[in-house]
């Protein structure tokens, strides 16, 4: 920034745009790299749910959470604990990469066009289901195994190349200095993919589609999943790419390194169980997975019910991917907005006052949702015309609105300023430590809930998740009103530290 541009012009860039011209060759490949992670993750968003909830049920992704994604989740961190030590993490991530969109192919090409062939008979099933109420989500869960192994990966997406291998690597050459200013508007540029999902997923699950304008498509849910998955390819190999790139040419040199610790290359490396106990010990970081999985928990108890709704209102995987692209699109739109405001108040204000606007918007706007499912005919019957929805589609929008405020917020400011926390760790607890909070916490938070659902789900056949509104609404406010606490012990712990 040159010395005579006149002040006010200095107060508005730094405002919009405090990134020095020297900076560029670090923030742009970072920033790149994010639209494509995050590019990838809303596909598999929209995916997930309209296969598995649309092909099934809402209420199998309770279980789902718990007996399928957080084991896996914790097998991550062990295999993740042990890798760091004897791989950078840039070979990592081509490992999991590889991995993952391994999977999706192979699901895409090859299992959901001949499903028939790999699930349980359709008959079977049902008649398994019907002799034996209670357990007729674990035997769900079995008998359609593929919807719910490609609802785990793409439900560990976010939290293996967003929330830890992305801020890694962001972490590894940024300094704190150089963070305050980046990881804002790493956010704005790398969520503005929202936007490109929303509209490109809006088109193919459209009826009137390009694809399906251009070929002749024989099963349009089958073509949807296969050119998702497709583009889900065609970014990861771009992902690897700009890794390979950064990790050419911005070696880790910890320049934010506080005097006096120990350097990674002299200290020696801990195998897996020392590292746990290392982590168990830190009350900073079982703070932050308390935060994290405060997130999980609170949003999943809104989005189980919600999602039911949906499918109400959008049955199948076409009309249900439809409406998420357009969720997914006004997402992207919320969190730039956001974004820009968070900047501000990351730069200009305390870290705590960043960081607590999510569960404070989250709090509000989900016990708003919650009173309309728990009381909709009483509503309905209060303003006696003056809403035009259908209670159905009220609750659908609202929820939506939820959402997208909810995750705006989370997505923009939150996972932003929950970053910046790893930052004056040590080398030990920014990598395991880092894994055991990013991927295991989320996963706490959404089992937590998953298996108080599925408990009630197991021992009341009969029970759906409108039936069970009022006692979910009772555990979402009291987890939101913990989590603010422990977002206040956090920001004193890291006062300390910095």
């Amino acid at each position: 920034m040159s010395d005579k541009e006149p002040k006010p012009f200095n107060k508005i860039r730094n405002i919009f745009w405090p990134i020095h011209r020297s900076e560029l060759s670090k923030f742009v490949p970072i920033s790149a790299l994010m639209f494509c992670v995050i590019f990838n993750q809303n596909v598999l968003r929209i995916l997930k749910d309209s296969i598995l909830i649309s092909e099934v049920s809402a209420e199998i992704t309770s279980f789902s959470k718990v007996y399928v994604v957080t084991p896996m989740a914790a097998i991550f961190v062990i295999a993740y604990a042990k890798l760091i030590n004897h791989l950078p993490i840039h070979k990592i991530f081509y490992y999991l990469a590889a991995l993952f969109t391994g999977f999706y192919i192979i699901f895409a090409f090859i299992i959901y066009p001949n499903i028939d062939f790999f699930h349980m008979d359709r008959q079977t099933l049902a008649h398994l289901m019907e002799n034996h109420p209670h357990l007729k989500w674990y035997i769900a869960t079995i008998g359609n195994w593929s919807y719910v192994i490609f609802y785990s990966f793409s439900e560990l997406w976010p939290n293996i190349f967003y929330i830890l291998m992305f801020w890694q690597i962001a972490n590894e050459i940024t300094n704190t200095n150089e963070a305050k200013r980046f990881y804002t508007l790493f956010s704005l540029f790398g969520n503005s993919s929202l936007i490109l999902v929303g509209f490109m997923m809006m088109n193919l699950s459209s009826d009137n589609s390009v694809i399906n304008k251009l070929f002749t498509v024989s099963d349009s849910k089958i073509t949807l999943i296969q050119v998702s998955v497709a583009m889900v390819t065609v970014a990861s190999i771009l992902s690897c790419l700009l890794v390979r790139y950064i990790s050419k040419n911005f070696s880790s040199t910890y320049s934010n390194m506080p005097v006096g610790r120990i350097d990674k290359s002299t200290r020696p490396k801990m195998g897996i169980i020392e590292s746990f106990k290392y982590i168990a010990r830190s009350k900073y970081l079982w703070l932050m997975l308390i935060c994290s999985a405060s997130f999980g928990l609170s949003m999943n108890l809104v989005e189980a019910v919600w999602k039911a709704k949906i499918k109400e209102l959008y049955p199948t995987v076409n009309s249900y991917a439809e409406f998420n692209s357009l969720y997914i699109l006004w997402t992207g739109v919320a969190i730039m907005v956001m974004t820009i405001i968070g900047n501000n108040v990351m730069r200009k204000s305390s870290w705590f006052a960043a960081a607590v606007i999510s569960p404070i918007i989250i709090l509000i706007t989900g016990t708003i949702f919650f009173i309309l499912v728990v009381f909709d005919d009483h509503i309905m019957n209060f303003f006696d015309g003056a809403i035009l929805m259908s209670p159905l589609a009220l609750a659908v929008f609202v929820g939506a609105i939820q959402n997208i405020l909810s995750k705006g917020s989370k997505y923009s400011i939150l996972d932003t300023s929950s970053q910046m926390l790893y930052i004056p760790l040590d080398q030990e607890l920014r990598t395991k430590g880092k894994a055991a909070v990013d991927v295991i916490s989320p996963k706490i938070g959404k089992s937590a809930s998953g298996l108080v659902q599925s408990m009630i789900f197991t021992i009341l056949p009969m029970a759906t998740y409108n039936s069970i509104a009022a006692p979910l609404m009772f555990i979402f406010i009291v987890v939101c009103v913990l989590w603010i606490y422990a977002i206040r012990k956090v920001y004193f712990e890291y006062q300390k530290i910095v």
